[in-house]
């Protein structure tokens, strides 16, 4: 049952691509526009590019680049944020820094990686973990200060220690609302990461796409465009799967009440 209701959520999300699609093809198929090819052109590209010619060299980097600063972020963040909000004072002074930081566009933070930690991967996988820190770390915070107070008096009955209230009280209670926070920063992620690569590299997709079209190589930058759109696309719904099975109980519950 499980599969099926799977399996109808994604046919009835494809409607609006297939849509997308069909109306860009019936657009483009007699555009003489160099900026606005015809599809099936787009399409033989890709497959040229992507299947799979291009891929060690261009998206495995931005895929490495992306995961490991992704992973930084998460085994930093969620551990501060649960410590900064269970703390009655840490809060005080730890949250007006982390308002001024992240008030920074992430995009505007890459140049100064770049005077920081020079060109290559290193630099772009700082980026991505600094810049992926805040959403999760104020989540978190936001989350474990609002842990419901019937939760912490059945943990004082059971005269549980601070440290066990902590991680097995208000962390588990709070992993509905960092989850959410996962999730934008994931793709705050996945938007420094191309952004690093634009700025002063030579592979990756963002590379590949700003060359391409600064050498007018007009048919390979809007494959590089389309692949990113798909990856982001890929990379939720693996992200929305992984949410679903670490967060089942919440789920359950939620169709319960």
């Amino acid at each position: 049952m499980k599969i099926r209701n799977l399996a109808t959520s994604f046919l009835l999300g494809l409607w609006v691509p297939v849509l997308l699609v069909w109306g860009w093809y019936r657009v483009s198929i007699d555009s003489t526009n160099p900026y606005f090819p015809p599809l099936p052109d787009i399409w033989a590209r890709f497959q040229e590019n992507w299947v799979f010619a291009l891929v060690p060299i261009h998206v495995v980097p931005s895929l490495r680049n992306l995961l490991i600063g992704y992973l930084i972020a998460v085994a930093v963040a969620i551990p501060l944020g649960v410590i900064v909000g269970a703390s009655k004072s840490g809060g005080s002074y730890v949250e007006p820094v982390i308002d001024f930081v992240r008030s920074i566009p992430p995009v505007a933070l890459v140049p100064i990686f770049i005077l920081l930690l020079g060109l290559d991967s290193t630099m772009r996988i700082a980026a991505v973990a600094f810049s992926a820190s805040f959403p999760i770390l104020l989540s978190g915070i936001d989350a474990v200060k609002a842990t419901n107070n019937v939760l912490l008096d059945t943990a004082h009955v059971f005269h549980l220690s601070k440290r066990q209230v902590l991680w097995r009280v208000r962390a588990p209670n709070a992993m509905p609302q960092i989850f959410a926070g996962l999730q934008v920063a994931f793709q705050v992620a996945f938007v420094v990461t191309i952004a690093s690569e634009i700025l002063g590299s030579g592979f990756g997709l963002g590379a590949f796409t700003l060359i391409a079209a600064d050498s007018f190589m007009i048919v390979d930058a809007w494959t590089g465009v389309i692949l990113l759109g798909l990856l982001g696309y890929a990379l939720n719904l693996v992200f929305d799967i992984v949410e679903r099975k670490s967060l089942r109980w919440y789920f359950g519950q939620k169709k319960l009440s």
